[in-house]
Order: C-alpha cells, then sequence, then structure tokens
C-alpha cells in the first residue's frame, strides 16, 4: 500500500467517521463505505479488506448492543438467517470476480433495495400487521445474502434490512438490529476466512477502527432510540440508493 499524506489521512479519518455514523443508525457496519473512501485514495481492495472487515465487526457490533438493549432485536430470526448465511459467505469469497461485475452486482442490488425501501418510507410505522415468519424461506435467503456477502466482500446487512421490510417479520426498527447481528456474524467468517496472517499485517489502516468506533457510538444513540420509523427507512434508502448508483456509475465507466 502506498503512504498516505497528512491531508489524506485527517480526510479518510472524517470520512470515516461520517460512514460509520450514518450507517451504524440504521444497523449497518459501513463496508461499502469504507471501501468507497479507501478506493478515492488509492488504496488497493486487497489491503483495504481486512481493516473494512475489521471496522465492520466494531460499528456493526455496537449498533447491534445499542439496538438490543433499546428492545429492537430478534435473536431467533438472526439466527434462522445466520445458519445458512456463514457457509455459503465462505463459499462465496472463494469465487473469483473481476472488479467491473464487482461493482455492476453490488452496486444494483443496493440501488433496487433502497428505491424500494423509499417508496415503502411513505407508509412505514411502528403499527404496521406482521406476517407469519417462514423458517424454510428465511435459511433460503440467508444462504442467497450470504453467498452475496462473501462475493462482494461485505457484511450483507445491506441485502437483509429491505427484505426484513418487504417480508414484515419484525417491527421496522428490528431491522436494524437484526442487520447489525447478521453483518457481525459474516464479517468474522471473512476474517477467519483471512487468517491471522493478514490480520497481522493490516498495518496503519487498522486506526480506522477508532473514529469508526466513535462515530458508531453516536450514530446508534439517535437510531435506536431517537429518530421515528419514517425517517430510519428514509436514511437507510438514501443511503443505499446513493451507494449503489455510485458502484453502478464506476462500473459503466
Amino acid at each position: 500500500m502506498h503512504a498516505l499524506t497528512s491531508p489524506e489521512w485527517m480526510g479518510l479519518i472524517v470520512a470515516v467517521f461520517a460512514v460509520a455514523f450514518f450507517y451504524s443508525s440504521v444497523g449497518h457496519g459501513g463496508a461499502t463505505g469504507y471501501l468507497a473512501a479507501l478506493a478515492l485514495l488509492g488504496v488497493a481492495p486487497a489491503d483495504a479488506r481486512v481493516p473494512v472487515l475489521i471496522a465492520n465487526v466494531c460499528v456493526a457490533g455496537i449498533a447491534w448492543f445499542q439496538f438490543w438493549r433499546a428492545g429492537y432485536f430478534d435473536c431467533r430470526i438472526l439466527l434462522s438467517f445466520a445458519i445458512a448465511s456463514i457457509p455459503c459467505a465462505v463459499l462465496g469469497a472463494r469465487v473469483p470476480v473481476t472488479p467491473q461485475t464487482y461493482k455492476l452486482v453490488l452496486g444494483t442490488v443496493l440501488a433496487v433495495a433502497g428505491i424500494i425501501l423509499l417508496f415503502r418510507s411513505r407508509w412505514q410505522t411502528d403499527d404496521v400487521p406482521l406476517r407469519k415468519f417462514l423458517l424454510p424461506v428465511a435459511l433460503l435467503i440467508g444462504a442467497v445474502l450470504g453467498f452475496l456477502a462473501g462475493l462482494t466482500g461485505i457484511g450483507g446487512g445491506v441485502f437483509l434490512s429491505p427484505l426484513l421490510y418487504l417480508f414484515r417479520w419484525v417491527k421496522p426498527k428490528a431491522t436494524g438490529g437484526i442487520a447489525a447481528g447478521f453483518i457481525v456474524v459474516n464479517s468474522i467468517a471473512g476474517l477467519a476466512g483471512a487468517g491471522w496472517g493478514k490480520i497481522s499485517h493490516a498495518g496503519p489502516l487498522l486506526w480506522l477502527t477508532v473514529p469508526a468506533v466513535i462515530g458508531a457510538l453516536t450514530g446508534t444513540h439517535l437510531g435506536a432510540r431517537r429518530w421515528s420509523s419514517v425517517t430510519f427507512s428514509r436514511v437507510l434508502a438514501g443511503i443505499l440508493v446513493f451507494a449503489g448508483g455510485k458502484l453502478l456509475i464506476e462500473a459503466a465507466a
């Protein structure tokens, strides 16, 4: 990895803090945002992967705890997804893809999910009637999302959140806690696959976990306790559309 200048480090710290703040407020770890910021500075994905996964675990872990403490979490539903997602994430991580294919796949999924959620936010409230939870469907979704998470190198929460909204298996804010837990387990699996050798040689980029944790502590307080469900879903939709659109533009360039 090439050495970053002092101004680049300052800009990166601010960017990581902002990404962690906004992503954690909706139960996400922020991997796509961190990868985008590092890519703009010329850091190769191979060098960024481990530090981003570690930051992902820290941020999503804080979000998971805060949403659980606020009462917005369902362990049974998380386990139903995670049982299938973890082995499939390992499988997906072993499939070679070109950078352009990676951006196209991830960008399309994020943009579509964000657009769907943006329209749903107009009528989304805490009083929405819940539907019956279907374990076979959850296992299938977990397997597919785990494979996509491994393929794209992120935690997978950005895929799970919109589906939880659409299926209406939990209350709106509970999607944040479940998505956060989903990100943690898949990111840890990714780190285990990378091995201790790559983790110990991640270098100074590991310091990015500091602004990430500070941003997450602030963002999760707002997301889990103060923001309304409508605001919550609109913020998530905006994040998904922005990240997806950016990747699609880069893929087409």
